[in-house]
């Protein structure tokens, strides 16, 4: 074998020999790394075992893969073997670690993209049945404040706001629907003149009409506004708004985090109640989103890191039964007029929920910790 490798690494090399391995392959498999050069983080080309080198200094390994969890090896003169005869196929990404745990740098990378289209695809063809549901119920809403019965524009106001936050995208998706998105559901917070401001418009400013101020005019035309931007989003095409691209699905695997980020920060502040005192109503359907998204992505992330979304799925439901709690003869309490003990039983529900989920973008995407190397 010498002349052979001598051949092929004239320069100063540093080579692993498996001799008698895999029956599928020859006899022995060798493989080398120039000196001078980067180490080679797989030196193997099926499945495990697979061996690699690190650099001076680095004295473990995390490997990770794409359907397991990921996995952290011993390194031992440089040299480390990882062993895993329940995993078909190699790992596609190492991260070297020191003895202090820091991580020195990386070679490969998951390439978690493709798994993800078939849930995005999914996911958008759900959003455009639920977007037909809002325009509806935004039509009724028209049509019961032109017939001048408050009661039933109010009703029909929050059937049309759930229907929308069912989607996930409260306060304009995070940019998922860049500024329509906003116009549609934004708040008034940062705008000059606030409420008076007229980039004030959509769901919320119907809400003010409707419960603080009583208006029936003004909500005829705010709703006519919001007829308008809701129209204007379905005509565009999901795939502009939800793009597959790299940028796109890392955005799109935030959203079960953030949904619930932006039920804390708005929601449960009471900064986006505009009069209706429908904020745990919000929640529910704040939840309804997640678990949805959580659905989608079970095929994707139950191998990477198994019990998690069921642990979600378990702290969901507590938060819905702490919201349930709250009801009083059926109806909904406002958040600022809670008790103490419920408040804290949502709140604590919630906050155990947000960190169970979030991890999941830096599991799932391809500019986590996984990402492949340049």
């Amino acid at each position: 074998m010498l002349p052979t490798l001598r051949r092929d690494y004239p320069q100063p090399a540093v080579c692993v020999v498996e001799v008698g391995g895999d029956t599928r392959l020859a006899s022995r498999v060798e493989s080398c790394a120039p000196l001078s050069g980067s180490p080679e983080a797989f030196l193997g080309t099926l499945a495990t075992p697979l061996f690699g080198l690190a650099p001076d200094g680095v004295t473990s390994v995390i490997a990770r893969f794409m359907s397991a969890p990921a996995r952290m090896v011993r390194v031992r003169d440089n040299f480390y073997e990882i062993v895993g005869p329940s995993q078909a196929t190699r790992p596609c990404g190492v991260e070297w670690l020191t003895a202090s745990g820091s991580v020195v740098g990386s070679a490969g990378g998951c390439d978690y993209n493709p798994a993800e289209l078939g849930p995005l695809s999914t996911y958008r063809n759900s959003v455009a049945r639920e977007l037909s549901t809002v325009h509806v119920d935004v039509n009724a809403l028209a049509r019961a404040i032109s017939a001048g019965d408050l009661a039933e524009a109010e009703s029909d106001w929050l059937a049309a706001h759930l229907a929308w936050l069912d989607i996930g995208q409260d306060d304009g998706a995070y940019g998922a629907f860049g500024d329509l998105g906003g116009e549609i559901d934004g708040t008034a917070a940062g705008l000059v003149g606030g409420t008076a401001s007229p980039e004030f418009t959509g769901f919320h400013k119907v809400e003010m009409d409707l419960w603080k101020d009583g208006d029936l005019t003004a909500a005829a035309a705010d709703t006519a506004t919001l007829q308008q931007l809701v129209a204007t989003l379905v005509a565009i095409p999901l795939a502009t708004e939800l793009p597959a691209t790299g940028a796109g699905l890392a955005n799109w695997v935030l959203r079960p985090h953030e949904i619930l980020e932006d039920a804390v920060r708005d929601t449960l502040t009471g900064n986006d109640d505009y009069g209706s005192g429908t904020g745990l109503a919000s929640i529910t359907a704040d939840v309804a989103a997640v678990q949805q998204l959580l659905g989608l992505l079970v095929p994707v992330l139950d191998p990477l890191s198994p019990g998690l979304i069921a642990r979600a799925g378990g702290q969901l439901s507590s938060v819905l039964a702490a919201v349930d709690q709250t009801e009083v003869n059926g109806t909904w309490v406002a958040v600022s007029n809670l008790a103490a003990p419920a408040r804290e039983r949502i709140d604590a529900a919630v906050g155990a929920a947000l960190e169970t989920l979030a991890p999941i973008p830096d599991l799932l995407t391809s500019t986590g910790n996984a990402a492949p190397s340049s």
